[in-house]
């Protein structure tokens, strides 16, 4: 059929039509933040967590770029009717986008309100003028045409080339070279963190990142290089027995930093891991996160591929399959490599024995607590076995729970430690007998819990209030013998520094700067498994040391500041 005049609109495109070349440059323009985006899902997960940004980056241009051109190209009825035809046509093409990528993410496109609807389509103009945009620079073809193609082309390389640069150029955070195989730290007050008390006239041997023997300075006739503490205050490295490390904010109450979000993704966590040691922090568990990426950046920081804090690791947590926090602020890609989803027993223990052979993780953290839209938590009989396959396979059993009566369940069934004891809004006299009896740890978590409270927008005099019946818990749990310790659940505080504020909220508390410190390291080191070998001064436990300038026993405060930072016996900061 030839054609005329009259039905030339209807033709797909006329010879010679740029039509084509806006095909081709949509594609590149949707593609040039791609690699970025990919190289952020690979780095928060794997290979899986990329396809569906490729996805739905492809469903932008080929659903809603590709139809939206064609039409701008063959609309011949004036420039006013042909932006408002397109612009309309825009809006169920660009919701066809939504409900087409929602279910690729693991997720459903369903606006719940009127407000909600509102949102998405004030964003609809935005996505439109840039295919109105490219329309008008390319629908004469020629100088104009070529120049557009130009660019477009240097900005696709650009966004191949950028994550690349950056990761390349991005600081891993990584061990400082040729470390001294022995040394002799002479000249300090070394802090006994178990009895509490200064100890003078002593000089330190370390050997192969280890505490080999304590000596008379007076009497000491070794020849190892040796480190002048210059009168300083030596006590063990700090422990934060509660964190999640991979989380890529510096806080949760801190605004957004891009350079700490890209950083983090791109260096293996080195700014988490820098703030940790820069705070006197030597070892941290790392308690949910992707466990694959977890366990991948234990074994670097074993080996000395990267620099960080000792690092344990719970691998896979164990929740239900609606609980938090699969249901809450985790995505699916991360729930699946994150989560134990313990429906029955057969998914439970099914799912330790993978943790167990794809780690091995350090300790099993269970989730027993709800929070926020959780539709449920973990059934009690299933906690009860878990707990008890733990401790069948030499395992630290750590409970997430925040009421009285979760934490009680929890300590019967033999938890090794309850996190969040700050949250309880009681504590009745048989659950501190319950904590005596059964030796279990409690980690009360103050910083998480004021972060909660300002997260609802309590006010400072009430959470003041609130945070004075917490401490007064504690008080009572210590007078009863039951051992403390101390964690933050960064990154509800910030890395490194929220530690040293949890210290404060201890201060806060009543306890001694010689209590907080046996928290600390002692009690921290039980709470690991680690009693042999981290947490004090003496001879066969690892060098991971803190010196500070005033002595700790009288002001807590002097932790802030560290003079240097030893880890395996090296001095990695100072």
């Amino acid at each position: 059929m030839a054609i005329t005049p009259r039905n030339a609109r209807l033709a797909i495109a006329p010879s010679g039509s740029p039509l084509p070349r806006l095909f081709q440059l949509s594609v590149l323009l949707v593609a040039i933040p791609l690699p970025f985006i990919l190289g952020v899902a690979y780095l928060s997960g794997d290979l899986r967590d990329c396809f569906p940004v490729l996805v739905g980056w492809l469903a932008l241009a080929l659903v809603y770029w590709w139809p939206i051109g064609a039409l701008l190209f063959h609309w011949k009825r004036g420039w006013f009717s042909r932006f408002v035809v397109a612009y309309l046509v825009s809006l169920p093409l660009y919701f066809l986008c939504l409900l087409l990528v929602y279910p690729v993410f693991g997720a459903r496109f369903h606006p719940s309100s009127g407000q909600v609807w509102g949102i998405y389509f004030a964003q609809t103009p935005t996505f439109f003028l840039f295919v109105f945009i490219l329309y008008l620079l390319i629908r004469r073809g020629g100088v104009r045409m070529r120049i557009t193609t130009v660019l477009v082309w240097v900005g696709f390389l650009a966004g191949l080339l950028t994550p690349l640069i950056y990761w390349l150029s991005v600081d891993k955070y990584a061990w400082p070279v040729a470390p001294a195989p022995s040394l002799n730290i002479i000249g300090a007050h070394l802090v006994d963190v178990v009895a509490g008390a200064i100890v003078d006239g002593k000089n330190v041997h370390i050997a192969d990142g280890r505490i080999v023997a304590i000596v008379d300075a007076a009497t000491d006739t070794s020849n190892l290089p040796a480190v002048d503490a210059a009168g300083k205050y030596l006590l063990p490295g700090l422990i934060d027995v509660h964190t999640h490390l991979q989380a890529p904010v510096r806080s949760t109450l801190a605004p957004f930093d891009l350079k700490f979000f890209l950083d983090s993704l791109f260096a293996s966590d080195a700014p988490q891991r820098r703030a940790y040691l820069e705070s006197g922090v030597t070892s941290v568990r790392d308690d949910g996160g992707a466990a694959s990426k977890a366990y991948r950046l234990r074994a670097a920081l074993q080996r000395h591929a990267l620099l960080g804090p000792r690092l344990f690791v719970v691998g896979r947590l164990v929740t239900s399959p609606h609980g938090h926090p699969v249901s809450t602020i985790w995505t699916p890609q991360l729930a699946r490599d994150g989560a134990i989803l313990a429906s029955d027993s057969s998914s439970l223990l099914s799912g330790l024995d993978k943790n167990l052979a794809t780690g091995p993780p350090d300790a099993v953290k269970f989730i027993y607590g709800t929070i926020g839209i959780a539709k449920e938590r973990l059934r009690g009989d299933l906690l009860e076995q878990g707990i008890t396959w733990s401790k069948q396979h030499g395992l630290i059993s750590v409970v997430h729970a925040e009421t009285a009566e979760e934490v009680t369940e929890a300590v019967r069934a033999g938890a090794t430690g309850v996190e969040h004891v700050a949250s309880i809004a009681a504590l009745p006299d048989d659950l501190v007998l319950l904590f005596q009896e059964n030796h279990t740890f409690a980690d009360p978590t103050f910083g998480e819990f004021d972060a909660a409270l300002q997260l609802r927008h309590v006010s400072a005099a009430e959470r003041t209030r609130q945070l004075q019946l917490k401490y007064a818990f504690l008080r009572r749990l210590h007078e009863a013998g039951v051992r403390l310790t101390i964690g933050t659940d960064a990154p509800l505080v910030p890395f490194g520094t929220g530690f040293q504020d949890e210290l404060a909220h201890f201060r806060k508390a009543g306890f001694t700067p010689a209590e907080i410190l046996r928290f600390a390291t002692v009690n921290n080191a039980a709470y690991l498994g680690k009693s042999d070998s981290l947490g004090q001064i003496a001879p066969g436990f690892l060098a991971d040391l803190l010196l500070v300038g005033a002595n700790p026993l009288q002001d807590i405060n002097a932790v802030r500041s560290p003079a240097w930072v030893m880890l395996d016996g090296q001095i990695v900061v100072r």
